[in-house]
C-alpha cells in the first residue's frame, strides 16, 4: 500500500516489508477519470489508494438523495452515453451490477428518443440523417449550407484543431442560416455537446456530430424484460443509466474496486506535491498528512490542479503542467440542474422521450426519469413522475426578470424555469397527446429542487466544485496525460483525448491513457474516422500548412472554373 504520514511525520500506514514489494499508485480525485485510472492500476496488480475531497465518488456525474427533499434522487445534470462511448462501455462490462450481469448488461437503458420542442409548433423528432435540417427548422438550401460547414469540420485535422477550435460554432453558422434555423440548431449544443452555445467551438460541434453519425464499432446488448437483443450504433439515440448514477454505477464500482484491494480516503483533498527536481517524492493532503507512492495520478478538477501545482513553483513551470492556468482562464462552467416532482404519473407519446426546449433562453432540456429507471427505483415520497432538467446557458437574460442564470436568485431561477417550460407549446402538445388532452401544467407538483452543489447569493451563483468544459478559449491548452515528471500523470476530460470533448467518454479514456503512460499494456479504444475522411483531411493538412483555403473549397472553386472554361470552349466552337 502507499505510505501515509501524519502532519507530525508519524507513519500512519506502511507496506509490510515481509512480503514482496508491490508497485503503489496514489490517485487524487474519485471522479470518473480517477476511478478509471485506479481501475487499470488495480487490474495490473498495483496497490492503489484513492483520495477524494468529497465524501463520495462520481465527481460531476454523481447523484444524491438529500434529506428534506422528500428522498428524491438529485444529480448535477442528467447525462447519457452516445454510441461512440467505446471506452465507457468496455469499462462497464468489467463492473458487476449483481450476480447475473455487469453494469453494461443490467444498468443501461435502451436508446432515448430526442426531440426539439419549440414555443409555437409541434415537437420534431429525429427520423434520419437526411431529415436533420427539417428537425432544426431549416429550409432546403439552409440545410445544404449547414451541412457544408459541418462537412468541412469533419474533413480536416490541423485546421480544425488549430483554427476551428478558436471559432465560436454558433457565430460561424449564423450567416448561413435563418434566425429560426440558427436558434434551433444552437439549442442542441447544450444538451448534446454539454456546453453553452456561447462557448462551443466549431471544432467541438463538428467532431461531436461526426462521431455521433458515423462511429464504429456498434455495441450489442442482450435481450431483457423490454424486448429482444439489440445493437447500439451510429445515429442511434443515447443510453441512460437505469437508476440514479451513484446507486446504479458509482457505488457498485467503488465496491468492485475495494474487492480488488483499492483503498478509499474520503474528504481528503490534495494540497501539494513535493518535488525533488527529478520525481514526486510525496503528496501532502489538506489534513497535513503525507502520502508516498510509486505513481501519482492527478485527477482533480483542473481548477484544483492549477492551485495545487502553483504551491510547487518548480512543477508549475514544467511543460504540460504550465498549461493549467490558461486552461482555466475562462472560469468554471455554469450549468444548473433541477427536478420537478409530480404527484401523478405523466405519460409520454414515445418510450424514453427526451426534450430540448428549443426557444428557451436558458437552453433547457429535460427527461422524465421513470421512463428509463427500473420499477424498484424510488422517485421520492409521494412522487409518481420525476422530471430532471438542466439549464445549459448561463449568460442570456431570462424572460421574466431580464436576468441571466448566472445572476439569478434561487427563486428567480425556479420561476424562470417554470415560465420557459410553460411557454413551450411543443412540450405541452407532447403531454396532451399521451394524456388524453390533459396539460402537464394541471398536474399537481410535489416539489421543485435544484442541485445542492450550487450556491445562490446576491452576487450571483457559484459552484461548490467548479466544473470545466471545452470552449473556444481552452482547446489549445489541454495537457497530455504524460508529464515531464516520470512518476506523475494527469487524468480528466480536460486532458487531450480522442473523444476530444469534455464527456464521460473523455474522462474514462483519460484515466486509461494516464495508466498507459506507466503501463503500456493498458487498452485504449480509439475513435473511428472513415478512410475517405482521413484522406481528405490529410490533403487539407497540406493546404492549411501553406495557408490555402480548405481543400473542399478549392474543389468547388476548381469545379466552377472548369465549368466556366468548358462553357467558353463550347461557345467558341
Amino acid at each position: 500500500m502507499t505510505t501515509v504520514f501524519s502532519n507530525s511525520g508519524q507513519v500512519l500506514e506502511q507496506a509490510d516489508d515481509s512480503i514482496p514489494k508491490t508497485k503503489t499508485a496514489a490517485v487524487f480525485g474519485a471522479g470518473i477519470a480517477g476511478l478509471s485510472a485506479a481501475h487499470e492500476f488495480a487490474r495490473l496488480g498495483y496497490q492503489v489508494s484513492v483520495y477524494e475531497a468529497n465524501n463520495e465518488a462520481g465527481g460531476f456525474f454523481r447523484s444524491a438523495r438529500i434529506p428534506g427533499d422528500k428522498n428524491m434522487p438529485s444529480e448535477y445534470s442528467w447525462h447519457g452515453m452516445g454510441p461512440w462511448y467505446h471506452n465507457v462501455f468496455d469499462l462497464l462490462k468489467q463492473i458487476p451490477f449483481d450476480e447475473t450481469g455487469s453494469v453494461y448488461d443490467k444498468g443501461l437503458s435502451r436508446p432515448i428518443d430526442f426531440c426539439l420542442a419549440p414555443d409555437t409548433h409541434k415537437a420534431a423528432f429525429y427520423s434520419g440523417v437526411m431529415r436533420l435540417p427539417k428537425m432544426f427548422r431549416m429550409g432546403r438550401w439552409e440545410g445544404v449550407r449547414w451541412a457544408w460547414l459541418l462537412l468541412k469540420t469533419w474533413a480536416s485535422d490541423r485546421r480544425s484543431q488549430e483554427h476551428y477550435s478558436r471559432l465560436n460554432a454558433a457565430e460561424q453558422w449564423k450567416p448561413v442560416l435563418s434566425d429560426v434555423g440558427w436558434r434551433t440548431w444552437r439549442a442542441s449544443f447544450g444538451p448534446w455537446i454539454g456546453s453553452d452555445w456561447t462557448n462551443v467551438s466549431l471544432h467541438q460541434a463538428g467532431q461531436f456530430y461526426r462521431k455521433q453519425l458515423m462511429t464504429k464499432p456498434s455495441h450489442p446488448h442482450r435481450a431483457d424484460d423490454e424486448g429482444p437483443a439489440w445493437t447500439h450504433g451510429a445515429r442511434d439515440g443515447w443510453l441512460l443509466l437505469r437508476g440514479p448514477s451513484s446507486e446504479c454505477w458509482f457505488d457498485k464500482w467503488v465496491s468492485h474496486l475495494k474487492m480488488n484491494g483499492v483503498r478509499f480516503f474520503w474528504e481528503e483533498p490534495l494540497d501539494k506535491l513535493h518535488y525533488d527536481g527529478t520525481a514526486i517524492t510525496a503528496a501532502q493532503l489538506g489534513s497535513g498528512a503525507r502520502v508516498q507512492a510509486d505513481v501519482y495520478v492527478l485527477a482533480t478538477t483542473p481548477f484544483a490542479a492549477a492551485d495545487i501545482l502553483e504551491r510547487t513553483p518548480a512543477l508549475a513551470e514544467k511543460e504540460q503542467l504550465r498549461l493549467f492556468r490558461p486552461l482555466t482562464q475562462g472560469g468554471p462552467h455554469t450549468q444548473v440542474s433541477f427536478r420537478i416532482a409530480f404527484s401523478e404519473r405523466i405519460a409520454w407519446p414515445r418510450e424514453r422521450t427526451a426534450v430540448i426546449i428549443a426557444d428557451s433562453e436558458f437552453n433547457l432540456t429535460l427527461f422524465a426519469q421513470e421512463q428509463a429507471w427500473g420499477a424498484d427505483v424510488a422517485l421520492g415520497d409521494g412522487v409518481k413522475s420525476l422530471w430532471t432538467g438542466t439549464a445549459c446557458v448561463a449568460t442570456i437574460p431570462g424572460r421574466l426578470y431580464g436576468v441571466p442564470l448566472i445572476r439569478c436568485t434561487k427563486d428567480q431561477f425556479i420561476e424562470e424555469v417554470i415560465a420557459q417550460l410553460e411557454s413551450c407549446e411543443g412540450l405541452d402538445l407532447l403531454i396532451k397527446e399521451a394524456n388524453n388532452g390533459r396539460s402537464w401544467k394541471t398536474v399537481p407538483r410535489v416539489r421543485i429542487e435544484v442541485w445542492h452543489g450550487w450556491l445562490f447569493s446576491p452576487d450571483g451563483i457559484r459552484p461548490r466544485q467548479p466544473k470545466w468544459v471545452t470552449t473556444t478559449n481552452t482547446q489549445p491548452y489541454q495537457p497530455t496525460q504524460a508529464t515531464p515528471v516520470p512518476n506523475l500523470v494527469l487524468a480528466g476530460a480536460h486532458t487531450k483525448t480522442g473523444a476530444d470533448v469534455w464527456s464521460i467518454e473523455g474522462a474514462v479514456e483519460s484515466g486509461r491513457r494516464a495508466a498507459r503512460v506507466i503501463e503500456p499494456s493498458v487498452k485504449v479504444i480509439p475513435q473511428y474516422k472513415p478512410a475517405w475522411l482521413q484522406v481528405i483531411s490529410a490533403v487539407d493538412n497540406v493546404c492549411f500548412a501553406i495557408a490555402a483555403p480548405h481543400v473542399l473549397d478549392l474543389f468547388v472553386i476548381a469545379c466552377v472554373v472548369g465549368f466556366v472554361l468548358a462553357a467558353i470552349f463550347l461557345w467558341l466552337r
